[in-house]
């Protein structure tokens, strides 16, 4: 009766209350003693209809399948798409830059922001 609880990114949407989220996976090759990024697609029920394409979610495995293709169920959205904070410094991310110093080289360029902050999303 363990549940098991996995980081996955949400696809889309193909039934009403269904998702389709992507899980990535590390796999070990034993004859070049490496790691390989190998990825796993399932569907996920995601009872509270919050989750975006893009979106990076925390999935529980259920006890008790709700099909016969769904076994997972959203518990929350960790990151939302386009809103990624750093987890050491705090700020949010653009890629491989911080938003701030984005913001900062565009207004010493004369350049228009990258990212439009609202109040909501700070």
């Amino acid at each position: 009766m363990s549940s098991s609880l996995v980081m996955a990114k949400c696809l889309g949407q193909p039934l009403n209350q269904t998702i389709k989220v992507l899980i990535p996976k590390l796999k070990f090759d034993t004859f070049l003693n490496m790691y390989f990024r190998d990825t796993e697609q399932i569907l996920a029920d995601d009872h509270n209809h919050d989750c975006k394409p893009g979106d990076w979610l925390l999935v529980k495995k259920l006890d008790q399948p709700l099909s016969l293709r769904v076994d997972h169920r959203v518990e929350r959205v960790v990151y939302r798409a386009g809103h990624v904070v750093d987890p050491l410094s705090g700020k949010q991310s653009l890629g491989y830059e911080y938003v701030s110093d984005a913001d900062r080289q565009s207004q010493v360029f004369g350049l228009k922001p990258p990212l439009q902050r609202t109040p909501n999303n700070r």
